[in-house]
């Protein structure tokens, strides 16, 4: 009598693969990580900000709000001006929060704590920079630090079609002479440094314009050293219109 063939017995191994369904799972998630942080990182500053505060009101959160300027300061915020005329909404607020976010993650992550500001003037957004952190005393000359400085604000404002004009400010003592006559043709010529520094970095230079200040608009009376240093910087400042949520210019940029 023939035997009977045993029916086929089911392999131990046929699950074996199915952490290719897991894997197959994963590199999709991974996937659209990256196509989001994609989007993200060539968008525009705006959209930014749209993003942000959709997550902060996700969560439920009162971050990233930006009802205040702040100078950054080794990743601690400090009150520099509150902002009575934006809503939080209008374009120039929402500039300013991104700009602000973006410019204190890079001064925690370089260690640049006091050395930049960020806050809002009548004529629009302002990015101070001390002068410590771009020139030699009584020098224009930009080095390769300052170019990264100045490379880093290009990258974050470039993507605004505003007007930006570059000032640069100096305290009450005369340079030495050897190279620039006064603070008229220092302030002018750090000025003029950067603004080239900027226009080279593709940045329209139609867009860009020039001012020396001298010691005749100073954050703080030049009575001492530190009040002195307060004064030598280069503003940034990022021009709106009145219509925009800045108020009409005055003679002299005030101290946040």
């Amino acid at each position: 009598m023939a035997k009977r063939k045993r029916g086929h017995a089911e392999s131990p191994h046929d699950n074996d693969e199915r952490w290719l369904l897991t894997y197959s799972d994963l590199i999709t998630l991974l996937f659209v990580l990256f196509v989001v942080m994609y989007a993200i990182s060539t968008t525009d500053v705006r959209k930014f900000i749209a993003l942000a505060q959709s997550v902060s009101a996700a969560f439920n959160a009162d971050v990233m709000q930006g009802q205040q300027a702040i100078s950054i300061n080794n990743g601690q915020d400090t009150t520099v001006q509150q902002d009575q005329s934006a809503s939080g909404t209008s374009p120039v607020q929402s500039d300013l929060n991104a700009i602000k976010a973006a410019l204190e993650d890079y001064a925690i992550g370089q260690g640049l704590g006091g050395e930049i500001e960020v806050g809002m003037a009548p004529q629009g957004i302002v990015i101070r920079l001390n002068d410590a952190l771009l020139f030699s005393s009584g020098r224009a000359n930009l080095d390769e630090h300052a170019l990264n400085v100045v490379h880093q604000v290009v990258t974050i404002i470039k993507p605004l079609p505003n007007q930006v004009r570059i000032e640069g400010n100096t305290d009450d003592q005369p340079p030495d002479g050897i190279l620039y006559a006064s603070n008229w043709d220092l302030s002018t010529a750090r000025a003029l440094s950067v603004l080239k520094a900027m226009a080279g970095m593709q940045m329209d230079p139609s867009r860009l314009s020039a001012l020396g200040n001298a010691q005749y608009n100073p954050l703080k009376p030049n009575t001492d050293d530190a009040s002195r240093a307060k004064n030598r910087r280069v503003d940034i400042v990022i021009l709106y219109p009145p219509d925009a949520g800045a108020s009409p210019a005055p003679a002299a940029l005030p101290t946040f």
